[in-house]
């Protein structure tokens, strides 16, 4: 940023600034480009909101969460075109501020309040999402829609800070469960206002939930109707007289692959006395097959499904089902080939 002017009442000092001690209700006029703008808003949102005279609005209104900026033109014709933002009424109209104005590179050393708009100027306005979008609909303003960009409400900070630690220490000492600790978290972030119900149902996929729905049914489904019992008679009809190491080999990627669709713990557990049972049935000891299901089990990195980090990774970040199996297969593969070649040494098989 840099300093033009500063204005304290009627006076306004230009530069040399060498001599100039701020003070209270000073205004600062600098020139800075709009990423510049937007981190000072970031850092100190209560710099860059006007002073109301009036006191119509509450200043708190450019600081309440929510916030979003987004650059918009004055196309020709516009009523803006030759009068004040003040003139025009821009805050009561649109319930937006400006807090910057660009014009074909000049530098205007002038309050924001007291410059009269042009034609192909662009301001920099901030305000709600719902005052922004409805933009749109303004015949003496046009909406750069690439350019919204949210502002954090950085006073929300503390309080959901001091949130987030809460749950994670209650989850942390086993003081309740990490399920109802996430869910009194969410709650009190609405309860105080860091975040609002509309946000907080937005935040909600539903695409997720259906694949977590799915995934537990289908899960339900397996267990019910013997079919991973099945898949190991099946795999014992296959293999089971070959030798120890080649059926453990065999087993550990079945169960590998089935927590990818079962979720860990539901492997494990439906797959231990699976394990047991296939050991007996070709005479080999029971502690390697118990350990495989134990590695197996948590080999559950291609898909989403297979366990609680995956699934909430894959909103935020834009994954798809495809991208789990691009990377978790080949590490799949990568386990079961160092556990083959590593069981059967450890247990002498």
């Amino acid at each position: 940023m840099r300093v033009l002017m500063v204005q304290r009442g009627e006076h306004a000092f230009v530069s040399p600034f060498r001599q100039v001690q701020l003070q209270d209700e000073d205004v600062i006029v600098v020139a800075a480009t709009r990423d510049s703008l937007v981190e000072a808003m970031k850092a100190d949102p209560a710099a860059m909101h006007p002073r109301l005279e009036d006191q119509v609005e509450s200043p708190e209104r450019w600081l309440i969460g929510g916030q979003v900026v987004a650059d918009v033109m004055v196309p020709p014709g516009s009523a803006m075109t030759g009068r004040t933002l003040e003139e025009f009424g821009f805050r009561y109209r649109h319930h937006c501020i400006v807090v910057g104005i660009q014009r074909r590179g000049r530098l205007l050393r002038q309050r924001l309040t007291e410059i009269r708009i042009e034609a192909g100027d662009t301001l920099l306005v901030q305000g709600q999402l719902r005052d922004i979008r409805k933009l749109r609909g303004d015949h003496d303003t046009l909406l750069l829609e690439w350019s919204a960009e949210e502002i954090p409400a950085i006073h929300h900070a503390v309080p959901a800070g001091l949130i987030f630690l809460a749950v994670v220490a209650s989850a942390a000492t086993g003081l309740i469960p990490i399920s109802v600790g996430a869910l009194k978290g969410a709650v009190a972030m609405v309860a105080t206002g860091v975040l609002r119900v509309r946000d907080a149902m937005r935040a909600l996929d539903r695409q997720l939930v259906m694949l977590i729905a799915s995934a537990l049914a289908l899960g339900a489904a397996m267990q019910e109707t013997g079919g991973a019992d099945f898949m190991a008679e099946t795999m014992l009809a296959v293999v089971g007289h070959s030798s120890v190491p080649i059926v453990l080999s065999v087993f550990f990627l079945l169960v590998a692959l089935l927590s990818n669709v079962l979720s860990t713990k539901a492997t494990a557990v439906l797959f231990t006395p699976i394990a047991v049972g296939v050991a007996k049935a070709i005479g080999a000891p029971v502690e390697p097959f118990a350990v495989a299901v134990v590695f197996a089990a948590n080999c559950s990195f291609a898909s989403p499904v297979g366990y609680q980090t995956n699934l909430l990774v894959m909103g935020p970040a834009g994954y798809r089902f495809i991208d789990f199996v691009k990377v978790g297969l080949p590490l799949v593969g990568l386990l079961w080939i160092v556990f083959s070649l590593f069981a059967p040494w450890f247990y002498s098989l």
